[in-house]
């Protein structure tokens, strides 16, 4: 099957950890750009260390499912992790056909909110840690007081918009108030774009999650819904929704 029309070199490509002994509270993913593809292997490159000193939670047998977008669609494929190339490059194995959908419209909403963004240049592996840490901080009984600053966001459920005043990172750890009687919710963000105009002296960013809590990714899209039925106008964005169990 000829995988590298859909996974050109250099393309964009969503990883979601769709393995059986996953913890399937938890929204897990990365993602890589395509240095090869062939219909024995696709060989992917992310941004930033995937780990440090050990390979953290990869291990060759894993199954993730690549997202992509090609030829105006939304593909997919699932993938068996083979080979931990190094702190940055993974090799998969393609499993059975592709699968094609339409892009739907996600809501996102333009929202000032207590907000706490840590970047750092650590590997994800840390991150994850650092994440794991502070979500069962949050939900502890007598949780730690962090200090968030409202702050201008553009959010939906997978990500949100920001602007900063010197370059970001490629990860960083958001920990948001949603104003809801409930724990803030905690994300690894990952840097999707960034640009600078002449006219603002920082730089606007797009960020994506890729680790949180599945509640914390529903309560989100009830504060979307919610806002849709109130004074705050929506926005709706183009984003590539997985229609695969993840």
């Amino acid at each position: 099957m000829h995988y590298d029309k859909y996974f050109g070199r250099q393309q964009k490509v969503f990883l979601i950890n769709i393995s059986e002994e996953r913890d399937t509270t938890i929204y897990n993913s990365f993602t890589g750009r395509v240095l090869l593809c062939n219909d024995a292997h696709i060989l992917l490159k992310t941004a930033y260390r995937l780990f440090s000193n050990d390979q953290g939670d990869l291990r060759p047998g894993m199954q993730f499912k690549l997202t992509t977008e090609a030829l105006g669609m939304g593909v997919q494929l699932r993938a068996e992790l083979i080979e931990v190339v190094s702190p940055e490059e993974l090799r998969l194995r393609p499993l059975g056909d592709l699968s094609v959908y339409q892009r739907r419209q996600s809501p996102r909403a333009d929202l000032k909110l207590p907000l706490l963004l840590v970047p750092q240049k650590s590997s994800l592996a840390s991150f994850q840690r650092e994440w794991r840490r502070v979500v069962q901080d949050l939900h502890a009984p007598t949780p730690p007081r962090l200090k968030l600053t409202e702050t201008e966001l553009n959010l939906s459920a997978g990500g949100f918009r920001i602007d900063l005043p010197g370059e970001p990172s490629n990860l960083a750890l958001a920990v948001i108030d949603l104003q809801d009687s409930k724990p803030p919710v905690c994300a690894v963000a990952e840097l999707v774009w960034h640009e600078r105009t002449e006219e603002q002296e920082g730089v606007t960013c797009g960020h994506r999650f890729v680790e949180i809590l599945k509640e914390d990714q529903e309560r989100l899209i009830a504060l979307m819904r919610k806002r849709a039925g109130g004074l705050t106008a929506l926005s709706k964005q183009r984003e590539l929704l997985d229609q695969m169990e993840s």
